[in-house]
Protein backbone atom coordinates (compact mmCIF):
# COMPACT_ATOMS: atom_id res chain seq x y z
CA UNK A 1 0.00 0.00 0.00
CA UNK A 2 1.18 3.35 -1.00
CA UNK A 3 1.12 6.56 1.59
CA UNK A 4 0.93 9.77 0.31
CA UNK A 5 3.16 12.71 1.76
CA UNK A 6 0.38 14.38 3.25
CA UNK A 7 -0.62 11.48 5.06
CA UNK A 8 2.75 11.16 6.59
CA UNK A 9 2.71 14.77 7.16
CA UNK A 10 -0.50 14.74 9.27
CA UNK A 11 0.71 11.61 11.28
CA UNK A 12 4.37 13.60 11.97
CA UNK A 13 1.99 16.24 13.30
CA UNK A 14 -0.31 14.35 15.10
CA UNK A 15 2.03 12.22 16.93
CA UNK A 16 3.95 15.41 17.87
CA UNK A 17 0.66 17.18 18.78
CA UNK A 18 -0.27 14.24 21.05
CA UNK A 19 3.33 14.59 22.97
CA UNK A 20 2.73 18.18 23.25
CA UNK A 21 -0.50 17.52 24.95
CA UNK A 22 0.69 15.27 27.38
CA UNK A 23 3.70 17.37 28.34
CA UNK A 24 1.73 20.66 28.56
CA UNK A 25 -1.70 19.83 30.04
CA UNK A 26 -0.79 16.75 32.01
CA UNK A 27 3.20 16.08 32.70
CA UNK A 28 3.87 19.95 33.06
CA UNK A 29 1.25 20.62 35.61
CA UNK A 30 2.23 17.77 37.71
CA UNK A 31 5.65 18.46 37.83
CA UNK A 32 4.88 21.88 38.71
CA UNK A 33 2.61 20.74 42.24
CA UNK A 34 5.22 18.08 43.25
CA UNK A 35 8.07 20.64 43.01
CA UNK A 36 5.59 23.14 45.04
CA UNK A 37 5.89 20.39 47.87
CA UNK A 38 9.14 20.14 48.30
CA UNK A 39 9.06 24.46 48.30
CA UNK A 40 11.02 24.31 45.10
CA UNK A 41 10.30 27.08 41.75
CA UNK A 42 9.69 25.03 38.87
CA UNK A 43 12.49 26.36 35.97
CA UNK A 44 11.67 25.33 32.68
CA UNK A 45 15.32 25.36 31.58
CA UNK A 46 16.02 22.74 34.44
CA UNK A 47 13.75 20.31 33.41
CA UNK A 48 14.57 20.99 30.12
CA UNK A 49 18.33 20.21 31.34
CA UNK A 50 17.26 17.16 32.99
CA UNK A 51 15.01 14.91 30.24
CA UNK A 52 15.50 16.66 26.90
CA UNK A 53 16.74 13.30 25.50
CA UNK A 54 13.53 11.58 26.62
CA UNK A 55 11.35 14.46 24.89
CA UNK A 56 13.57 14.14 21.77
CA UNK A 57 14.32 10.81 21.85
CA UNK A 58 10.43 9.96 21.88
CA UNK A 59 10.57 12.02 18.27
CA UNK A 60 12.56 8.64 17.13
CA UNK A 61 10.06 6.21 18.33
CA UNK A 62 7.53 8.12 16.10
CA UNK A 63 10.00 7.91 13.35
CA UNK A 64 10.23 4.28 13.52
CA UNK A 65 6.04 4.08 13.46
CA UNK A 66 5.79 6.32 10.55
CA UNK A 67 8.78 3.77 8.94
CA UNK A 68 6.98 0.94 9.63
CA UNK A 69 3.46 2.01 8.81
CA UNK A 70 3.62 0.82 5.15
CA UNK A 71 4.29 -2.78 6.25
CA UNK A 72 1.12 -1.88 8.96
CA UNK A 73 -0.94 -0.91 6.75
CA UNK A 74 -0.16 -3.89 4.05
CA UNK A 75 -1.23 -6.38 6.66
CA UNK A 76 -4.72 -4.58 8.14
CA UNK A 77 -5.47 -1.55 5.27
CA UNK A 78 -8.39 -1.23 7.13
CA UNK A 79 -7.21 0.92 10.03
CA UNK A 80 -5.85 3.54 7.32
CA UNK A 81 -9.06 5.23 8.60
CA UNK A 82 -7.91 5.83 11.96
CA UNK A 83 -4.12 6.20 11.48
CA UNK A 84 -3.77 9.93 12.24
CA UNK A 85 -5.26 9.09 15.82
CA UNK A 86 -2.96 5.84 16.24
CA UNK A 87 0.12 8.71 16.17
CA UNK A 88 -1.67 11.35 18.40
CA UNK A 89 -2.17 8.22 21.45
CA UNK A 90 1.19 7.05 20.54
CA UNK A 91 2.79 10.49 20.96
CA UNK A 92 0.85 11.04 23.56
CA UNK A 93 0.96 7.81 25.57
CA UNK A 94 4.82 7.33 24.33
CA UNK A 95 6.05 10.40 26.17
CA UNK A 96 3.93 9.41 29.48
CA UNK A 97 5.30 6.12 29.27
CA UNK A 98 9.07 7.43 28.66
CA UNK A 99 8.26 10.20 31.40
CA UNK A 100 7.59 8.26 34.31
CA UNK A 101 10.24 5.26 33.64
CA UNK A 102 13.37 7.85 32.86
CA UNK A 103 12.21 11.43 33.70
CA UNK A 104 16.05 12.52 35.25
CA UNK A 105 14.21 15.53 36.63
CA UNK A 106 11.19 13.85 38.23
CA UNK A 107 14.02 11.66 40.30
CA UNK A 108 15.38 14.47 41.66
CA UNK A 109 12.29 15.83 43.06
CA UNK A 110 11.50 12.34 44.33
CA UNK A 111 14.91 11.99 46.15
CA UNK A 112 13.85 15.60 47.87
CA UNK A 113 10.78 15.04 48.57
CA UNK A 114 12.41 11.75 50.50
CA UNK A 115 14.99 13.87 52.05
CA UNK A 116 12.24 16.04 53.34
CA UNK A 117 10.37 13.10 55.01
CA UNK A 118 12.94 11.51 56.15
CA UNK A 119 14.15 14.88 58.03
CA UNK A 120 10.52 15.54 59.40
CA UNK A 121 10.47 12.00 60.44
CA UNK A 122 13.64 12.24 62.67
CA UNK A 123 12.80 15.45 64.30
CA UNK A 124 9.08 14.55 64.59
CA UNK A 125 8.65 11.15 65.14
CA UNK A 126 6.43 8.70 62.98
CA UNK A 127 3.26 10.24 62.09
CA UNK A 128 -0.51 8.16 61.64
CA UNK A 129 -2.45 10.44 59.47
CA UNK A 130 -1.98 13.86 57.99
CA UNK A 131 -3.38 15.73 61.28
CA UNK A 132 -0.85 14.15 63.21
CA UNK A 133 1.63 15.08 61.00
CA UNK A 134 0.55 18.95 60.63
CA UNK A 135 0.06 18.96 64.72
CA UNK A 136 3.74 17.52 64.91
CA UNK A 137 4.83 20.08 62.62
CA UNK A 138 3.11 22.82 64.27
CA UNK A 139 5.35 22.12 67.55
CA UNK A 140 8.37 21.90 65.73
CA UNK A 141 7.97 24.99 64.33
CA UNK A 142 6.37 27.18 67.48
CA UNK A 143 2.83 26.85 66.16
CA UNK A 144 3.63 27.97 62.15
CA UNK A 145 1.03 26.68 59.67
CA UNK A 146 3.03 23.81 57.92
CA UNK A 147 -0.05 23.18 55.82
CA UNK A 148 0.87 25.17 52.96
CA UNK A 149 4.58 26.22 51.15
CA UNK A 150 6.29 29.61 53.17
CA UNK A 151 4.94 32.83 51.64
CA UNK A 152 1.81 31.29 50.61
Amino acid sequence: MTISNWLILQCVLMFIFGQCVHLLLVKMPAIKKRVRAVNKKFLFKEWWNEDWNIIIGTQFIGAMFIIGLDQFLNWKPEVLEYTKWFFAAVGAFGSTIAMSKYSQYEKTVTALVDIKSNTFDTLAGPTESREDAIEKGRDLTGGKDVTHSPGK
